[in-house]
């Protein structure tokens, strides 16, 4: 064995790697945010307790739900590995987020989270949390297995390149979702290892028969019959575990079966026997798994019963909606943790599509060049055994596709009962281009570059995630003390049933298209412990009071429900705000936060600083036209500055009825106030005879929303009689009467408004 260890130290090196990396993924991920990891774990509990495996009906007694179809295998090794620990709190750990879901963009802790996690998930683990991370280090150990089994699949293929089936081997170890899945409670590490184990006695099947055929004809009987009777065996053991494992593992024993009548293919005799024998051992091992399942649903698998429970499609899949699902099955094939709603940097599918498609081009220059139509007329060859992955890769995508039209599952781990046959082709592969010689006679030749490039990668890629994408997007907000909030947020110190203080938000912008999003920023604190969980609602209304955008949550980005606050806590609280592609604009829109049960809709009382009730509005915005900003081309050119901070920078007059006077505003400081426009028309003697007052834009775009470079075009219809007319301008706040001081391009004070024309209608 040590011999062997020695031989072999570069599988020893990446196995140990692995289930290093599977433990800290295991440790980093909250429970139950892997896909069904809750009801798998109720699989396992149900064994674990003595009630045997689930029985499944269309509204289940049982917790395991659906996945109670699933083959015992892994939730065996998992129910004795954790049958000694009491997990009767196991329902009370599981505390869902009712507004998980929310389609943020990006890696961003924005209701990623499915369920609630508490100080009860803390090491030292104990009762059922702790069954549950041992069950996830039996599914660690599955998937160091599958590392292991794919490194001597890949050394049974290419026996002299040790290095390349290290490098399979690293593929398997290194793809972040595998590494994230064996870290969770779940069956799909375990066919994984199944299916690289079978292959691997197939690939060993197929080159026995190159040794029986091409031995002394006086030795080969013998060794033929003692060969074969053990690799049928072997064989019928690993299809048998495999079939045992997942239901996609039931193809392992069709494709066992072809490289049976492959290697027998020369004695009819010898292959009715080995066929017998082989398929006598997959019945004695699983056959009793598919016949209750045939005696208790009607059906082979008890996938028919799993669409009851879960869901099944009541129309067919369009070509386009396949594609998308395909899309998404690619993207989640490496990277796509949480229930697939956590995804990496584009760029990363980007790099990763880059080496694929580097394989294929491998692949054609293989089939190009290097293919010989030997499998029939040869014992086996190097290209059979890879005809053989092949097969397997075809078969488990043809799996894919129908379990695609039956029901909504486009995750890639539905594909990784493939991965060692890919990660083999892959590397093998990428390997065919080192041949390939470029412009100015460049050659990849050495250190097998695309592979080894290819692997790093991976491992850089895996050994990041847990701290650049996972963390992060199941943080808990930081608790802030009173000095932390930031004295430029705008107050607004609104109490909300003397449970939690609005003391403050923040905007990402004060203008935004309709179609685009905002980003709000609230800052809570709470006043008193709380025994209910208060949702957020964030609400945005346009001047008709329709809503234009909207956002649902519990506080700390779906992280922590209120009653899980101390009294005084403070903390800072960032929403992503979408509007509505159809909102009026330009137009502006009020936000309004609220507090209330989901049970009963009811909202929290709301009071301003004073203590006087009020409709929780915290600020407004800007709904901005794309069109509405020509360029500010007036007619007559100014240089006015209002109170340091508004300009006139021009204004249009146009005789007509009514007359129409057209100001050009700009700011040029920041602008907190609403500052009201006042256009006073005066007759020859002094006498105002028009007035209009009113925001700029009517009432559309208030100046606390102004942005630099804006420039804001604001108009005015103004009926006159006949006569000479002079038409002053200025700012004033409304609640105050107070105008502010205006001054010209020179600095000089001109007072508190500015004569803008003179004009004369005619009769």
């Amino acid at each position: 064995m040590s011999e062997w260890l020695r031989a072999h130290r570069g599988i020893v090196g990446l196995v140990a790697c692995f289930i290093v990396l599977g433990i800290w993924y295991s440790a980093t991920t909250p429970l139950f945010e892997t896909p069904d990891e809750q009801w798998h774990f109720a699989f396992v509990q149900h064994v674990a307790t003595g009630r045997g495996l689930p029985v499944q009906s269309e509204q289940p007694t049982h917790l395991a739900r659906q996945e109670g179809s699933q083959p015992p295998l892994y939730y065996w090794l998992a129910a004795m590995a954790t049958f000694w620990i009491d997990t009767s709190d196991f329902p009370a750990i599981v505390w869902e987020n009712p507004h998980y879901g929310y389609n943020v963009p990006g890696v961003v802790n924005d209701n990623k989270n499915l369920f609630i996690h508490t100080a009860l998930e803390s090491f030292p683990y104990r009762g059922a949390v702790l069954a549950i991370h041992i069950a996830r280090l039996v599914s660690v150990a599955m998937g160091a297995l599958a590392v292991l089994f794919t490194y001597l699949l890949a050394l049974e293929i290419f026996p002299d390149r040790k290095f390349l089936a290290v490098c399979a081997g690293a593929v398997v170890a290194f793809v972040p979702q595998f590494v994230f899945i064996s870290g969770a409670v779940s069956n799909d590490s375990t066919i994984v290892a199944m299916a690289a184990l079978s292959l691997w006695v197939m690939a060993r099947l197929v080159a026995s028969h190159r040794s029986q055929v091409t031995g002394p004809k006086s030795q080969v009987t013998g060794r033929q019959s003692q060969v074969s009777s053990r690799y049928d065996i072997a064989l019928g053991v690993t299809a048998g575990l495999a079939a045992l494992a997942k239901v996609s593992g039931a193809g392992v024993a069709l494709l066992a079966a072809f490289a049976l009548i492959y290697a027998s293919r020369d004695d009819w005799r010898r292959l009715v026997r080995n066929l017998l024998l082989f398929g006598a051992t997959i019945a004695l091992l699983a056959g009793w798994w598919y016949v209750r399942n045939w005696i208790l649903y009607g059906e082979l698998t008890g996938t028919e019963m799993m669409t009851r429970i879960f869901f099944a499609r009541q129309t067919p899949l369009t070509l386009e909606q396949l594609l998308v699902q395909l899309s998404e099955v690619w993207e989640t094939f490496w990277v796509g943790f949480g229930w697939g709603n956590i995804r990496a940097h584009p760029v990363v599918y980007t790099i990763i599509e880059i080496f694929v498609l580097a394989s294929v081009i491998g692949l054609l220059k293989f089939l190009i060049f290097d293919f010989r139509l030997t499998i029939v007329r040869t014992p086996v060859n190097e290209q059979s055994k890879i005809l053989l992955l092949a097969l397997w890769i075809g078969a488990i995508f043809i799996a894919l596709l129908r379990w695609l039209m039956v029901t909504q599952a486009p995750h890639g781990r539905l594909f990784f009962p493939a991965l060692p046959a890919l990660a083999i082709m892959i590397v093998y592969e990428l390997d065919q281009i080192r041949v390939f010689r470029f412009t100015f006679h460049v050659s990849c030749s050495t250190l097998h570059a695309l592979p080894v490039a290819f692997v790093l990668f991976l491992l850089t890629l895996t050994v990041l995630a847990p701290l650049a994408i996972i963390q992060p997007a199941y943080a808990f907000p930081p608790t802030l003390s009173a000095n932390d909030v930031p004295d430029t947020i705008r107050r607004v110190d609104i109490n909300y049933g003397d449970k939690i203080t609005l003391l403050g938000y923040e905007l990402s912008s004060r203008r935004v298209l309709p179609g685009e999003a905002l980003t709000l920023t609230l800052y809570w604190q709470s006043l008193a412990a709380m025994e209910v969980d208060y949702s957020i609602g964030i609400r945005l209304l346009d001047a008709s009071g329709q809503v234009v955008g909207a956002r649902d949550s519990y506080p700390g980005h779906g992280m922590l429900p209120t009653r899980l606050w101390a009294s005084g806590r403070i903390i800072r609280d960032t929403y992503w705000l979408p509007i509505a592609a159809d909102a009026p604009a330009p137009e502006t829109a009020q936000i309004r936060v609220a507090l209330y049960t989901r049970e009963d809709k009811r909202d929290l009382p709301a009071f301003d600083p004073n203590g006087s009730a009020i409709t929780p509005f915290v600020g407004r915005i800007q709904i901005a036209s794309p069109n509405s900003l020509p360029a500010p081309h007036a007619q007559n050119r100014t240089d006015y500055v209002f109170g340091k901070r508004i300009a006139l920078i021009g204004y249009d007059v146009q005789l007509g009825a009514p007359t129409q006077l057209t100001l050009y505003w700009k700011r040029v400081a920041p602008v907190d106030l609403d500052y009201t426009v006042f256009v006073h028309v005066l007759d020859a003697s002094g006498k105002i005879v028009a007035q209009k007052d009113q925001m700029p834009a009517n009432g559309s775009n208030p100046t606390s929303l102004w942005d630099d470079g804006d420039v804001i075009l604001d108009r005015y219809a103004i009926d006159l009689a006949h006569g000479a007319y002079r038409i002053e301008i200025g700012l004033y706040r409304a609640e105050t009467g107070d105008r502010l001081q205006v001054a010209d391009a020179k600095g000089n004070t001109m007072g508190d408004h500015i004569w803008l024309s003179t004009v004369e209608v005619a009769r």
